[in-house]
């Protein structure tokens, strides 16, 4: 009798456990999952705004408001949902009209979350008075098939813009990496394992540009491939990291 009296509290005790921070008996886990925001009490978000929301583990939370990235920590609790204030960038981005507003409504809405569910593939947060006011669909995370366009990348020194009337650009296909990188055109192999991300020796046409600082920012650009180990895609950015978890490069669609 005694024994199956501690098998039972054991049992209580496992179970309030893993609903502590790990979703319930009536909703799933959220961490390592990415969201994009659809919905914000009721109104759809500016077209071609993609504004995203990941939970990177059991407690950290991140994602981009609208212009500006977020980052801070997240408790599910007894099927309540909690962020802590959040902290963010402090870029200002005019275009589109009624961008920044949306980031604050965002942000506000986020930290007013109180409980969550999930229904036909969809994230729903509510309020403390059971109010929906973030509606979210999953995000793709997926490299296979895909373009990006290079906006951003690290020169060995700082994160540097692409040179004006340059393109370059990335495209994943059956296993190989290709692209132009300004001057060139480059392919090679790449690895994935979930978000962990690696690229093989990569090939390139030997073309010369007449415009040494094109060179000079393909050499670069080429470099900092080599040096990524996992990425990350926030609605339509593409962003790549080194071991250090630093930023390598950025790309959109």
């Amino acid at each position: 009798m005694k024994n199956k009296f501690w098998i039972s509290l054991l049992v209580v005790a496992l179970f309030l456990s893993a609903c502590g921070g790990k979703g319930s008996a009536n909703q799933p886990a959220l961490n390592g999952t990415h969201w994009v925001l659809e919905q914000i009490n009721g109104s759809p978000v500016i077209e071609n705004t993609l504004p995203s929301l990941s939970f990177q583990g059991d407690k950290e939370v991140g994602g981009n408001a609208s212009c500006n990235r977020f980052n801070g920590s997240y408790e599910i609790k007894d099927g309540a949902l909690t962020f802590s204030p959040l902290a963010t960038t402090m870029m200002a981005c005019p275009d589109p009209a009624g961008l920044m507003e949306q980031e604050a409504a965002y942000l506000k809405a986020l930290e007013a979350a109180a409980s969550y569910r999930v229904e036909d593939r969809k994230l729903l947060v509510a309020d403390a008075s059971g109010k929906v006011v973030l509606v979210f669909a999953p995000q793709d995370m997926t490299l296979e098939g895909k373009i990006w366009n290079l906006n951003a990348f690290n020169d060995g020194t700082n994160l540097v813009s692409v040179l004006l009337d340059t393109a370059i650009h990335v495209e994943f296909k059956d296993g190989n990496v290709s692209g132009s990188s300004g001057c060139n055109t480059y392919s090679g192999a790449f690895q994935q394992d979930g978000q962990k991300l690696s690229f093989g020796t990569l090939s390139s046409t030997l073309m010369a540009c007449a415009d040494e600082g094109v060179m000079k920012q393909e050499t670069a650009y080429l470099n900092a491939l080599a040096k990524v180990t996992h990425y990350s895609i926030e609605g339509n950015k593409l962003t790549l990291y080194d071991a250090n978890n630093l930023i390598i490069a950025e790309f959109s669609k």
